[in-house]
């Protein structure tokens, strides 16, 4: 039998007589379904940098759970050399676990017929993948590397409450000297929150307080030399203008508390969850010795939902493993929904540039959805296809088809009502339609624990809990508003708040109220 020469990489090079094909692997660890056609190509993939375009409810997770162990089953990349990255715990949990138990059943089949390679074998007894999160990974790394960039190693990561505890000590003790905040015409809670979103977006694109006080000066110059038009209000200018004008300035103005604010950190020894991130991502792109650790003890990475990565975590991971590494990412651009928060769905479409290095950037597209029905996909497909996709991935881009079992089912509606009110009863009518035979279009009941309501505003989680509930809907709501909203849990956090800050009117009013009303 001749060998087969398989995939070149900088610190790799395999041979074996014969690969274990993707739908072999999958009867060997007994899975129910194989892959498909698509899901096989993106598991075989050369150890290479490879994107793999995963559509909602593609089994994207079983796909790189299997491209995990296929990887091992063939001799490839022992376990212990594989990276997984995710966005949250919960996320990194369910990969870590499946990976971990298809390596068992891995093991388990080879026990009872022997077909594995011996180094293999003995590979999955010695260790396993590291799946963990985007964060925790940027964490590991500055815990070890800190030193390289002047910081030291225990530096305590705090959180969102002492975050906000640190913000308000430098809000509250600002002094005219320091600056004038005339133009923050706000309260001091939301000037507090407007510093730690500022901070918070700097940390996530890599930027200085002093290159934004230097584009804000340019920017402010051009809106200044703008012609004005006789009778038009705000000195001449447009509305729009005019309130860009505003943001510039109130932005100029909380520069000063960003900047003590990070001094205040420093001088504590701590830092919040975007610094950790942009340190990480400075110590790899400025230290090459540490890319090559990485680069050495991970020999083949997944990225997962990649389209949901900012700045910093590109910057960070295409400076330790750009250059033509083994790296899967897997994501979809039309599933980005975190723009908010500095993610760039354009770190997908650009992932060839970023790490292909001399290397040829391969690419697949999982289309089968086995979540929805056709009729779902449908509109769906036609929602999506009005978002563009560049780059290597336009090459894989094709629209959703439906799974085994999914064709000809279903139904999409759509309801133009005059009040969220109304919007409310009408989504709790069906839902109680759909859980009683007589009025369930499906023709069937569906039960309650399939239903899921998603709201545009957590304001509207109210509205439509008491319009089921009145139906004799059994629900509930999943948010992190949830707990909050309830009476007595608000009274509890406006006293807290009001024993805090005596000057916190908001609570004071809720809490005057409540006892009021008490007696």
């Amino acid at each position: 039998m001749s060998q087969q020469s398989l995939f070149d990489t900088d610190e790799l090079v395999v041979t074996r007589d014969r690969l274990i094909a993707p739908g072999d692997l999958a009867t060997r660890l007994g899975l129910t379904a194989p892959p498909t056609r698509e899901q096989a190509e993106a598991i075989s993939a050369p150890l290479r940098p490879h994107v793999v375009v995963a559509g909602a409810g593609s089994g994207k997770t079983q796909t790189m759970g299997l491209r995990v162990v296929w990887l091992v089953a063939n001799g490839l990349v022992e376990p212990h050399r594989v990276l997984g990255l995710t966005f949250t715990r919960k996320a990194a949990a369910e990969l870590g676990e499946r990976v971990r138990r298809m390596l068992r059943r891995l093991q388990h089949a080879h026990d009872e017929s022997p077909f594995l390679a011996d180094d293999v074998a003995a590979a999955l007894r010695t260790g396993e993948p590291t799946v963990t999160t985007y964060h925790s990974y940027a964490a590991a790394l500055v815990g070890e590397h800190a030193l390289r960039i002047g910081l030291e190693p225990d530096t305590r990561l705090v959180g969102e409450a002492v975050s906000w505890q640190y913000a308000a000590q430098v809000v509250e003790s600002y002094d005219d000297e320091a600056g004038d905040l005339v133009a923050v015409d706000r309260a001091v809670t939301t000037v507090i929150g407007d510093v730690l979103a500022l901070a918070g977006e700097l940390a996530e694109h890599l930027r200085e307080p002093a290159e934004v006080r230097i584009l804000t000066a340019r920017v402010q110059a051009h809106l200044a030399a703008l012609p004005r038009a006789e009778g038009q209000r705000s000195r001449g200018l447009p509305k729009a203008v005019s309130e860009l004008r505003d943001a510039l300035e109130s932005r100029a103005t909380l520069l000063p508390l960003v900047e003590r604010y990070a001094a205040y950190k420093r001088s504590r020894g701590a830092m919040d969850y975007g610094d950790q991130v942009a340190i990480a991502a400075a110590i790899a792109r400025d230290h090459p010795e540490v890319a090559e650790i990485e680069r050495g003890r991970y020999s083949a990475v997944l990225l997962d939902e990649y389209q949901d990565t900012g700045e910093a975590q590109r910057v960070l991971l295409t400076a330790l493993f750009g250059r033509g590494h083994a790296v899967t990412a897997v994501g979809d651009p039309r599933q980005s929904i975190y723009g908010w928060r500095g993610a760039s769905a354009g770190n997908l479409e650009r992932f060839g540039d970023d790490f292909a290095g001399d290397e040829p950037t391969g690419s697949s597209g999982l289309t089968t959805s086995f979540r929805n029905g056709e009729g779902i996909l449908g509109v769906a497909n036609v929602v999506a296809g009005g978002i563009p996709v560049r780059g290597v991935l336009a090459a894989v881009d094709a629209p959703l088809r439906p799974g085994p079992g999914r064709e000809g089912t279903g139904e999409a509606v759509v309801a133009l009502l005059d009040s969220v009110a109304d919007e409310a009863e009408w989504v709790a009518d069906q839902v109680h339609a759909l859980g009683h035979a007589t009025t369930s279009r499906l023709g069937t009941t569906v039960p309650w624990g399939q239903v899921a309501v998603l709201a545009r505003k957590r304001s509207h989680f109210a509205r439509l809990e008491a319009a089921m509930r009145a139906r004799g809907v059994p629900c509930e709501v999943v948010g992190l508003g949830g707990l909050l909203t309830r009476p007595e849990v608000v009274d509890v956090v406006s006293t807290l708040r009001v024993l805090a800050d005596p000057g916190a009117g908001g609570a004071l009013l809720r809490r005057s109220c409540g006892t009021c009303l008490s007696h």
